[in-house]
């Protein structure tokens, strides 16, 4: 049985997709309700200091504006809009500021790292089954957050600037990468994880959030079906072929793998060779991949009485 709870629009300004999440009410296996994501490619261009480019702005006024509408039919309680790495880094995070308040009405939270990996801990917990520990691998567009715990909560957690689009700018340059540029990636994320396995404690049992996980699992797959993904056991050797079949072709030609949205075609691999560098250094052979995530434990914590991050 479900219970009633406000009704709660969270907005996750994230550096590759913005994501919406409409929640109507909170069932026994988490947060339900509508659920839209756009390819933003918000850190995509940013200047060395961070900032974020004209383009990437205006590709995320015109996602809010496509939100709007939606937001306002549903009739929100409270709209919550949060921003992760790529806005963090940005010193012109006052735009974005002003974009959302002017399509949404709503206030930025800048999250740091801790905390966005709190939020993706308590949603990916939904999902995991049992009481053991876990290790939640939450690869975004500018960061990859590592979180360990059990059912009492995270123990250890941290948040690298390890990211799909960061990576992909920082390391590959031909289309499709040489071996040497996938070469020099794998060995910049395998240095900056071994450290943080040994911050949080160790590896645990794997549980995959966001979406260069989620959309790993689709090509396992074959095309994506958030039911089929949710709870999809993703073996290395599976991640391995895929990244190789990935970096193989230009990516043109990669975007028309099933199961891959084309507007990740560009940055697909480098998450992928992520992805893999962590469960090589973590010494594991699978993860478990949970469509619940940063978006459920932002519905979570604001719930909480006694959190003061969401407090209205």
């Amino acid at each position: 049985m479900s219970r009633p709870v406000p009704r709660i629009a969270v907005v996750d300004l994230g550096s590759n997709s913005v994501r919406l999440f409409l929640c109507d009410g909170v069932d026994p296996a988490g947060p339900r309700g509508e659920r839209r994501s756009t390819v933003t490619a918000l850190r995509r261009g940013a200047a060395a200091d961070g900032s974020l480019a004209e383009d990437a702005l205006d590709r995320l006024d015109a996602c809010l504006a496509d939100y709007a509408g939606p937001t306002a039919r549903f009739g929100p309680d409270r709209v919550i809009a949060v921003g992760t790495s790529a806005i963090r880094d940005a010193p012109n995070r006052d735009r974005v500021a002003r974009i959302l308040e002017a399509r949404l009405g709503a206030e930025l939270t800048v999250l740091g790292g801790e905390e966005e990996a709190l939020c993706s801990f308590a949603g990916a917990r939904l999902g995991a089954g049992g009481s053991g520990e876990i290790m939640v691998i939450d690869i975004g567009g500018a960061s990859t957050e590592l979180v360990r715990g059990g059912a009492g909560g995270p123990e250890g957690a941290v948040s690298l600037q390890l990211g799909a689009v960061r990576q992909t700018e920082r390391h590959i340059a031909s289309d499709p990468p040489a071996p040497a540029e996938l070469a020099a990636l794998r060995e910049e994320a395998g240095a900056l994880v071994r450290g943080a396995l040994d911050e949080i404690g160790g590896p645990a049992p794997a549980v995959g959030v966001a979406g260069t996980i989620t959309t790993l699992a689709a090509i396992d797959l074959g095309a994506y079906d958030p039911r089929r993904v949710d709870g999809h056991r993703l073996p290395l050797e599976v991640i391995r072929r895929i990244t190789g079949a990935l970096a193989g072709v230009s990516t043109e030609v990669r975007a028309a793998t099933p199961g891959l949205e084309p507007a990740r075609a560009g940055v697909i691999v480098a998450g992928a060779v992520i992805a893999t560098a962590v469960l090589e250094e973590a010494g594991l052979d699978a993860m478990t991949v949970s469509e619940r995530d940063l978006l459920d434990g932002v519905v979570l914590h604001a719930l909480d009485p006694s959190n003061g991050l969401f407090r209205s």
